[in-house]
């Protein structure tokens, strides 16, 4: 008796069994794709339509749609849809509007689920990225404890704001859009928002009887500063602080570069003219190296991995100079002589090209090659400015700003300021 009620219920578990086998659900969403195409060409600024349908023979659950690069990381907002339905179908549009997204190869994936079983299906695409272009020529003057920034429109200029503070430099955020202007003495730094003309960010201290910023660049999204009080700092684009080094005791910065992994400093003693050139690791802010300059820099600049070019002038003669410095092996090296006289001003157009202004003429000196060529004569240029995308060079004399076609030497057009132009900066739209 206990046999066959032992057999009824292995029975009764094995119908049960075969019956869940039969409700068990194996079959996944199927995921049609109309558009777009499998290696369409999409350009910035482009909006298509991503249609197609999905159908299962039980409810699904969820759909969601995503542009992922190479790396599997999506780069645009994912589309999500919940049909609680067995078939759906969508046409939603797709935007490509990020600035900052470059070419090259992506993929949408489409994915869908009934909470059972997940289908996914790949379109591959080509994206060719949104031109940067100018938007803007920018310049500044001052005033004692104001400084107005001036939108330059060919021949004339408008007003774009006038800043409380005094001027050691400007700088043009294309990431943030946004102008900034970095006071020397009362120690501020103001952000303005260029569609707006309101304030972005801003860091205000006390005002000092010496200088409070030694000096200023912009590099990769970020504000750097050197301080009389011996430091280097960045911010970014919201203001939040992302470097610090603090430089040797006694000294303070006045050149910066970042290249590869390090932070190349020129220091200036407090009270003597010694200086030196010092690299920092730019992701600790740690002292590297340290060599003893016998030259004043006027311009730092990228050059071959671990290496970075430098114009200056020498402490004796005041003669121009150009060297390699090597950020490995700390030590620097005449590249090649040039013309006696002082360099009041210089600028890269890149490919190891670059601009001085020296006695009085604009010279075009080749680090390729070692030699230099005659550009204009007779141009005192106190700021050298190129825009390698429209082949632009922007000269300071003083007052007066002039543009010239770099290729040709033709003057585009000239303008002339009611006092003397600090500083002029190029914006982009990213």
């Amino acid at each position: 008796m206990r046999n066959r009620i032992s057999i009824l219920i292995l029975l009764t578990f094995l119908i049960f069994l075969s019956s869940c086998e039969k409700i068990t659900d194996e079959e996944v969403p199927r995921i049609s794709i109309s558009t777009p195409y499998n290696n369409q060409q999409i350009n910035g600024n482009d909006t298509i339509f991503i249609t197609g349908s999905v159908s299962d023979n039980n409810t699904i659950k969820s759909i969601s749609i995503s542009l992922r690069n190479s790396n599997d990381i999506p780069v645009l907002p994912t589309i999500s849809h919940s049909p609680n339905d067995n078939s759906f179908s969508f046409n939603d549009p797709y935007f490509f509007d990020d600035l900052y997204m470059p070419s090259g190869q992506y993929y949408f994936s489409i994915k869908a689920s009934d909470g059972i079983n997940t289908a996914t299906k790949y379109i591959n695409i080509s994206y060719g990225e949104i031109p940067k272009t100018r938007t803007g020529v920018f310049f500044y003057d001052n005033s004692g404890n104001t400084t107005s920034i001036y939108q330059l429109n060919g021949s004339s200029a408008n007003l774009f704001k006038t800043v409380p503070t005094d001027f050691l430099g400007g700088a043009a955020n294309s990431y943030g859009q946004q102008l900034i202007t970095v006071g020397e003495y009362n120690a501020k730094i103001l952000a303005y928002d260029v569609a707006t003309g309101s304030q972005s960010w801003g860091l205000d201290f006390p005002n000092s009887s010496i200088p409070y910023y030694t000096n200023m660049f912009f590099h990769d999204k970020e504000l750097y500063l050197g301080i009389r009080n011996g430091e280097i700092r960045a911010y970014n684009s919201n203001g939040s602080p992302t470097y610090f080094s603090n430089v040797q005791t006694s000294y303070y910065p006045e050149n910066g570069l970042v290249h590869d992994n390090v932070f190349i400093s020129e220091e200036k003693a407090i009270g003597n003219n010694t200086r030196y050139i010092t690299t920092y690791w730019t992701n600790s802010g740690g002292f590297v190296h340290q060599l003893q300059l016998t030259e004043d820099i006027v311009g730092l600049y990228a050059y071959a991995p671990n290496n970075a070019l430098f114009f200056a002038n020498d402490n004796t003669t005041n003669d121009g100079k150009i060297f390699v410095y090597d950020a490995s092996n700390n030590t620097k090296t005449t590249l090649f002589n040039l013309s006696p006289g002082t360099i009041t001003s210089c600028e890269e157009l890149g490919g190891g090209v670059f601009m001085i202004a020296q006695n009085g003429n604009l010279v075009l000196v080749n680090a390729n090659n070692h030699s230099t060529l005659p550009y204009l004569n007779g141009i005192n240029a106190t700021k050298i400015k190129y825009d390698t995308f429209s082949n632009e060079l922007y000269i300071v004399e003083g007052n007066t700003i002039t543009a010239y076609d770099f290729s040709t030497k033709n003057v585009l057009f000239t303008y002339t300021h009611t006092s003397p132009v600090l500083d002029l900066v190029f914006l982009f739209n990213k």
